[in-house]
């Protein structure tokens, strides 16, 4: 028999209230870019972005074992309508799932099912529930692994996060925190300011009150929450608010100052007023 894969390190961090910084990927995902990322070693999560970009379960499997070479964990953020897509991005091995556009304890709870086994004996605080048996892909180790310590590990080290990106959400975080088997919460200032027409405007008020809403609503859960925080100044609020999985960006502003940093190279350049291109405003609209 296989041993058993090792606890997940970002979740562990995470429990122990320290800070697991996340990067995230979708445009420009490959193989490659997981490796450059990962040897970086400036990161101890990917967050693989299915909902905006058409990943298939096969590329997700294999983004996922290249991680697995470093001390990284993955993080699927999709939307989580169905059983048959959690499942099957649970089998991949991934170390999480981060389900966009949760707004009540009801879907967080019927994500539960989706996602937990059955255990005859759980052990304390394991939630539980009703996934389908196969044990046969990445994440059973090909049908190595002994079943209950599979399953127990699956419903255990595997994270499942709950994204609150609307006033609905908001307005329901303190009971979808409160959903046994829901590891934490994600708020998501770009989706948020959107729905609330302030498109953009992640420094509103209005968000950083929702901010702080949500931050409430997971402190008195006991979990742990996490967003996005575009540049320093946001990073050091949020965590003065308790945010512990926190996403500077990822690869669209990594190519976005990467090529403007070459662009430097030359210097002044004739037609832009004598000035060296500085980097585009990427980082108001919160995106990656």
């Amino acid at each position: 028999m296989t041993t058993l894969p090792i606890p997940n390190r970002a979740l562990a961090k995470l429990r122990a209230n320290e800070l697991v910084k996340l990067y995230v990927t979708g445009n420009f995902a490959s193989p490659r870019h997981i490796d450059f990322i990962c040897r970086s070693e400036v990161f101890d999560a990917i967050w693989l972005d299915l909902e905006h970009f058409d990943l298939t379960t096969q590329e997700v499997a294999v983004l996922n074992l290249v991680a697995r070479a470093f001390p990284v964990t993955t993080i699927a953020r999709f939307k989580a309508a169905d059983y048959q897509t959690v499942m099957r991005i649970l089998e991949t091995g991934v170390g999480g799932i981060m389900c966009s556009m949760v707004n009540s304890a009801a879907e967080a709870r019927q994500i539960v099912q989706w996602a937990k086994f059955n255990n005859p004996s759980p052990a304390p605080g394991e939630a539980t529930g009703m996934r389908g048996w196969n044990g046969g892909n990445i994440d059973g180790a090909y049908a190595t692994l002994p079943a209950l310590d599979y399953i127990r590990h699956q419903n255990t080290q595997t994270m499942i996060i709950c994204q609150i990106e609307t006033e609905a959400a908001v307005a329901e975080a303190a009971a979808i925190a409160a959903v046994p088997g829901i590891d934490g919460l994600f708020f998501g200032p770009g989706d948020f300011s959107v729905s609330i027409g302030l498109p953009g405007q992640i420094d509103h008020e209005r968000v950083r009150a929702a901010v702080r809403q949500v931050a409430a609503a997971a402190k008195a859960a006991g979990k742990w929450w996490g967003t996005v925080a575009v540049g320093p100044e946001m990073c050091v609020r949020v965590q003065a608010l308790g945010a512990r999985l926190i996403c500077p960006g990822g690869d669209v502003k990594v190519m976005q100052y990467g090529v403007r940093e070459l662009a430097r190279t030359f210097g002044p350049v004739a037609g832009n007023g004598g000035a060296v291109p500085a980097p585009a405003p990427i980082g108001r609209n919160a995106r990656f």
